[in-house]
């Protein structure tokens, strides 16, 4: 493919309102960049598209969209970004204006389908760029931390959105406003992954010491959320087909160790869930469980 053939099919695109021919069309596109090479000749062609899909859209509070026109057109052009991330393309021109589009600054309810869905794919794409370490102005993470304060109704995109979370700790930056957002979902536990990614974050929020931020407007750190990570942990262990154990037990040491005035609080929940300590630990989580009661015993 050349340069001269992908720019028609962008067109193509483009110009068709007919929603099955328009995924038709842009099926086409992605099945079309199988290369870095192929990449690079759409990566501008999709970026022309999408600023003139977004050009004078109003933002809300949170600094994100609060709607767009063609949410089809806006979701096609993000699957064929996301097709060019995994073919090697470099999009880190695409960083803040998919950081907007992650969540229409307005009311789940009000949302259409079509909006939810652009929100899932925002989000996802976030999450893919983030993994393949492309670097993220600091526009673009405020943007992120101010939407993360609230709640996604749809499961698969809040999946995505803690997975962000996590991958922003880990690198450094401070997530605590999301903390009081990540402990819920953590708890609420509807979906093996949204506790799995809740649970990455909130651990990532231990190792990094965000959890020592004040709260604004209040005298308090979120500190006071150590509180309902340890017991929503220890009630979760209750359950002995839990897959996550071992990452549940690992955070629950981490705790107690970066904070070991919880040692006493920790142990109250041992008890009363009725936890055992194992006598002679034979599995990996075993080992872990009894060096969480030592330490909570200290």
């Amino acid at each position: 493919m050349n340069a001269s053939s992908m720019e028609p099919m962008m067109q193509q695109l483009k110009a068709t309102t007919d929603l099955a021919e328009r995924r038709r069309a842009a099926k086409d596109i992605i099945e079309e960049i199988t290369t870095a090479e192929t990449a690079s000749k759409a990566v501008p062609l999709a970026r022309d598209s999408l600023e003139a899909a977004l050009k004078d859209h109003q933002t809300g509070e949170l600094g994100t969209y609060l709607y767009v026109n063609d949410p089809e057109g806006i979701v096609a052009l993000i699957e064929i970004l996301h097709r060019c991330l995994e073919a090697g393309g470099d999009l880190s021109g695409f960083v803040i204006p998919i950081a907007r589009l992650h969540h229409l600054d307005r009311k789940e309810s009000a949302k259409s389908d079509t909006e939810l869905y652009l929100q899932y794919r925002a989000a996802a794409l976030l999450d893919a760029l983030l993994a393949a370490e492309v670097p993220f102005p600091d526009e673009a993470v405020q943007l992120i931390l101010a939407a993360g304060k609230g709640y996604t109704s749809d499961q698969a995109t809040e999946q995505y959105i803690c997975s962000i979370h996590w991958r922003l700790a880990d690198s450094g930056v401070n997530i605590s406003g999301a903390i009081p957002s990540l402990v819920t979902v953590y708890k609420n536990g509807e979906t093996s992954e949204l506790v799995h990614y809740s649970l990455l974050a909130l651990w990532a929020a231990v190792r990094q010491g965000y959890f020592d931020s004040p709260i604004p407007d209040s005298d308090l750190s979120y500190r006071v959320w150590l509180k309902h990570l340890i017991s929503s942990s220890t009630f979760k262990l209750k359950k002995k087909d839990e897959p996550h154990q071992l990452g549940i037990i690992g955070c629950l040491i981490e705790t107690v160790r970066t904070y070991p005035e919880l040692k006493a609080l920790a142990a109250e929940y041992l008890e009363q869930c009725k936890i055992r300590e194992p006598k002679r630990p034979t599995t990996d989580f075993q080992h872990d469980l009894k060096q969480y009661f030592d330490l909570c015993r200290e």
